[in-house]
């Protein structure tokens, strides 16, 4: 096997026996952690951290894998962490069905956030950039969330989606632009809250406030 091998045919990374060490691969997860972590919540919010156990017990694993050069280390990680990511997408319907009957078998119910208009204004404005970008094409959207949230560069980023440099750029650029436009859309929008105002002033008149 030659010096330099493809993770899952787009990633180039460096291989040397000591790269299987226990050490190493502990290190690797330690760097990297929480990166990952984010990069899950920001994707599945619901299932970060569970996502994130099993993208470190692949790491573990396959260890014997494992680039000793830390760069190539976190791509490879990342690498790991999109084939996770893109499995549990697959597999979401099923996860999900589980999770609400087990739920609702033992009548779980979430705690009210201490600030309710702080956490709903704060939902409001990642609503708006989530329906953004998710009007992005597939590879667009993964493009500009492996950058402006993941903290790649658009090359690493390009290699991790399996794209030559010249694409990347030209998709970065386009996908920039329509989000941009989509923000846009979704921040002019009138609200639902803002819409029934509107609504009960029209009827009642200014200064009648909802009961």
């Amino acid at each position: 096997m030659g010096e330099h091998q493809h993770l899952h045919g787009s990633v180039p990374v460096s291989r040397r026996p000591d790269a299987r060490s226990e050490d190493w691969a502990t290190r690797v997860a330690a760097d990297n952690g929480a990166d990952l972590l984010r990069y899950f919540a920001r994707r599945h919010p619901d299932d970060a951290d569970d996502l994130l156990s099993e993208t470190l017990a692949v790491i573990w694993r396959r260890r014997d894998h494992l680039p000793t050069n830390p760069s190539d280390a976190r791509m490879w990680s990342f690498g790991v962490a999109r084939n996770v990511s893109h499995r549990h997408r697959r597999g979401l319907l099923g996860r999900r069905r589980l999770y609400d009957a087990l739920a609702s078998e033992a009548d779980v119910t979430e705690a009210a956030p201490a600030d309710p208009s702080a956490a709903a204004e704060r939902r409001e404005r990642e609503t708006d950039v989530r329906r953004a970008i998710g009007r992005l094409r597939a590879t667009d959207r993964e493009l500009i969330m492996l950058v402006h949230w993941d903290g790649f560069t658009l090359v690493d980023a390009a290699a991790l989606l399996g794209l030559n440099a010249s694409t990347a750029r030209t998709r970065y650029g386009r996908a920039k632009a329509c989000f941009v436009v989509h923000l846009e859309e979704h921040r002019s929008a009138p609200r639902r809250d803002d819409a029934e105002s509107h609504s009960t002033r029209r009827r009642y008149g200014p200064g009648v406030q909802d009961a």
